[in-house]
């Protein structure tokens, strides 16, 4: 039994559920959403027509060999337990780079010619050395349009040295046209939003960001990709705005997770 359809069968409500197989890959439909279970790399070159990508990958933070000092030392510790027992994070610097490329290359060529892509990352150091996320991106396929500032509600990062960092990027990325929603005048490049309090996800970002993606680039029933998927908090976005959503998924658990939750708001939209 595949671990798609193990979650599929540990649904409460597996009437609003559906299996159906694309290619050699098996997707759970939830509504507007479809959903797998898989690597991205391997389900993205079996796709296309995607109008904007909204998605915020693991950041190789290496947590599996993090040392929390300081006042901090608790909390931190805590995190970063509760991170890395979710998912591998700790990879090659330039094998992690490289692929990461790879990832945008594949959503690039599965887009339309006026996709969007929103990428959320962030700085990080190894050895008191920055890597920027700017490089990964310069790199990818995709032209640079904008770069938008998330600035979050805090830092654990107090004992570094250095002003705690409590923002993170998110990089709107273009082909050689694109679409915008002049309703989107609203939002300034600085997004003040406090991130997600989700038990079930470690990281997961507010679903404001893919919301107001959403609303700048796409219209109503145009489809929207996130290839690390997590807790399926891009899917909701869509749910609530009438986007078809294909998500994906490589841990079983975060899986598990986003089916049951966008499985709970498509309840909700059929009981309206």
């Amino acid at each position: 039994m595949s671990s798609a359809t193990a979650d599929l069968n540990a649904t409460n409500s597996p009437q609003t559920l559906t299996a159906v197989r694309c290619s050699d890959l098996l997707a759970v439909i939830v509504g507007n959403c479809t959903l797998y279970n898989a690597d991205c790399l391997d389900v993205l070159p079996k796709i296309s027509g995607v109008q904007l990508t909204v998605t915020s990958p693991p950041y190789n933070q290496k947590l599996d060999q993090i040392k929390a000092s300081g006042f901090k030392k608790e909390g931190n510790a805590q995190w970063a337990n509760r991170i890395s027992s979710s998912y591998a994070d700790s990879m090659d610097e330039t094998e992690y780079q490289d692929w990461q490329v790879r990832v945008l290359n594949a959503i690039h060529v599965a887009s339309t010619d006026d996709a969007s892509c929103f990428y959320n990352h962030k700085c990080r150091w190894r050895e008191k050395v920055l890597l920027h996320p700017i490089d990964i991106v310069r790199r990818s396929l995709w032209q640079l349009r904008q770069e938008i500032i998330w600035a979050r509600d805090g830092s654990l990062t107090q004992n570094a040295k250095m002003f705690p960092p409590s923002e993170e990027r998110i990089y709107w990325l273009k082909k050689d046209s694109w679409r915008w929603n002049e309703d989107a005048n609203r939002w300034m490049s600085v997004w003040r939003l406090d991130s997600s309090k989700m038990t079930d996800h470690p990281v997961a970002y507010p679903v404001e960001i893919p919301q107001r993606a959403i609303m700048a680039t796409t219209a109503e029933g145009e489809t929207v990709l996130d290839p690390f998927m997590g807790s399926g908090t891009t899917g909701l976005a869509c749910m609530k705005l009438n986007r078809k959503f294909v998500g994906i998924e490589k841990d079983p658990k975060h899986f598990a997770t986003a089916v049951s939750r966008l499985e709970r708001e498509n309840n909700q939209g059929v009981l309206l």
